[in-house]
């Protein structure tokens, strides 16, 4: 029976040669080539096209390439995702994953395209961590990868050159067992940060701090997403995000930095927090 990645708006299926043509096209936006390789290397036509036939022909067995299909588009090419550098001793693998045209991006297709090819990396390859690195300035694939769960590893300084400045790049991976718990909806009472709170969060940080507008208030999750020796929790009560706080793992016993809560519930939420 044929593998099936399908989603709601789009599969991912087998490279053909019929796609070469779209992949040219976008091997021409060199901002493409930075997000993706962190280099612009000035390659022809005929370098490009002998590269990606490679692939097709011959991906060997440490690569997964699915073209990215909206569904109706009849074989259209939208982008590519992957799994490289798989190492099945240690179970791991980096992911990629770009948009051909910029018309197709800030879509949402990025976002589907990894949650599908996560499901192929865990369920069907077995895999314990899928990882990858993203740089500062592709906003649109740190917000993607945040909101499929991936968790920031650390933080790698000035390591591309780019518009007269250098910038960082962000390590983040997604272990099996986070994604299997991300799968689940989230429950009642205190639990780690769920990828589905991230609505309500980014509403509850600005209202009970009285922050400017979701975008600030965003930006204060990311910091607590990006201080790696930290854990955000989240409680849930009567089906709604009412409290937010980040846990310290060092030393013998977890310690409780940030706290952010709904006042109706804060007597409840401090006396689970003092559980842990």
């Amino acid at each position: 029976m044929p593998l099936n990645l399908t989603g709601q708006r789009l599969q991912l299926r087998p490279l053909h040669s019929r796609d070469l043509d779209a992949i040219l096209a976008a091997y021409r936006d060199l901002d493409l080539q930075l997000i993706t390789d962190g280099d612009s290397p000035p390659l022809t036509d005929t370098q490009v096209r002998a590269f990606w036939e490679e692939i097709i022909a011959n991906p060997g067995v440490n690569l997964r390439y699915f073209a990215i299909e909206p569904l109706g588009a009849d074989g259209m090419f939208a982008g590519a995702c992957s799994l490289q550098q798989i190492d099945m001793r240690n179970r791991h693998a980096e992911l990629g994953v770009w948009m051909a045209s910029r018309d197709q991006r800030g879509q949402g297709f990025g976002t589907e395209a990894v949650r599908l090819l996560l499901n192929y990396a865990f369920e069907v390859m077995r895999l314990d961590k899928v990882y990858l690195g993203a740089y500062d300035f592709n906003e649109g694939g740190l917000r993607a990868y945040e909101r499929v769960g991936f968790r920031y590893e650390g933080r790698l300084l000035n390591m591309l050159h780019y518009e007269g400045r250098y910038w960082d790049e962000w390590p983040m991976r997604i272990l099996r067992s986070e994604w299997e718990r991300d799968s689940q909806a989230p429950t009642e009472g205190l639990r780690p940060y769920h990828p589905n709170d991230l609505d309500a969060a980014v509403t509850l940080l600005q209202q009970e701090r009285n922050l400017a507008d979701k975008e600030t208030a965003r930006a204060v999750l990311r910091r607590w997403w990006r201080q790696i020796d930290r854990a955000v929790y989240a409680y849930q009560a009567d089906g709604q995000l009412v409290g937010l706080a980040t846990v310290s793992s060092d030393g013998d016993s977890p310690q409780v930095l940030d706290v952010v809560v709904r006042e109706a519930y804060d007597a409840a939420f401090v006396r689970a927090l003092q559980a842990l």
